[in-house]
């Protein structure tokens, strides 16, 4: 009977002491984390809750003189321990959205005999992603089909000016990328001095397309653009060279 009356004691206490630690814990791939706050055991400071990305956030540690840690681990990001501070960033790609991190902490105790497992759960606000600014934006920027950019000087193959209708677009500059209304290309072949193919709208005229299939070598073509923005009229001269592909 005494035997008995022990042995319920002891499943007792074993699912009380159980059923205290998984309220508060999660079980994180088979292995249990307390939460850190409002813990004896293992602090931080400030008590944040809300991380911008990208920040680096500096946060005072205390352990329990019986205890130390063994190691921080930051589930999107990077978090270095030096002494008694702890640096965290967060790094999500969630652009623009809010995201969730984890930190966790591998406590033991001095002697080594006790492992302690914890961890801090964080708000991540994640901005828009922000592109590079471009300090010398090149400007009067002319595309054919507007795919392809026409760069000086460079060289580009015969058949991306005879394959169906090819047309040219321009824009303002490579910051902004505001398009330029376009109201008139002009083909112009050194070979064939003085004669300028001309057409009233944005697309190549045939005549064009015809001089440009007979291209043979690698040949200089000068390319207009006329165009207007606004009230601004504009008109952009271009040299590539075209050869047969």
């Amino acid at each position: 009977m005494k035997k008995c009356l022990m042995k319920a004691i002891c499943i007792f206490w074993i699912s009380l002491v159980y059923q205290q630690v998984s309220s508060q814990s999660n079980a994180v791939n088979g292995e249990i984390f307390i939460p850190m706050d409002n813990r004896s055991e293992i602090w931080l400071k400030p008590n944040l809750d809300t991380l911008l990305n990208k920040k680096e956030y500096s946060f005072k540690i205390r352990v329990a003189p019986e205890l130390i840690i063994s190691q921080f681990l930051f589930e999107k990001g990077l978090a270095i321990q030096n002494d008694s501070v702890l640096l965290i960033t967060a790094n999500s790609t969630k652009w623009g959205d809010y995201d969730t991190a984890t930190l966790r902490a591998i406590v033991t105790s001095i002697t080594g005999s006790r492992i302690y497992l914890f961890q801090k759960q964080f708000i991540v606000k994640v901005p828009e992603r922000m592109f590079p600014v471009i300090s010398n934006p090149k400007t009067n920027l002319i595309k054919l089909n507007d795919k392809v950019l026409l760069i000086r000087n460079k060289s580009y193959p015969r058949s991306m000016f005879i394959h169906k209708q090819p047309f040219v677009t321009m824009y303002d500059n490579e910051k902004n990328m505001n398009q330029v209304a376009v109201s008139g290309v002009t083909i112009s072949l050194t070979k064939k001095e003085g004669k300028q193919y001309i057409s009233g709208g944005d697309t190549l005229s045939s005549d064009a397309i015809q001089e440009l299939k007979k291209i043979k070598t690698a040949t200089p073509v000068y390319i207009k653009v006329d165009g207007q923005i606004g009230k601004s009229k504009r008109s952009v001269w271009e040299r590539i060279f075209v050869f047969d592909d």
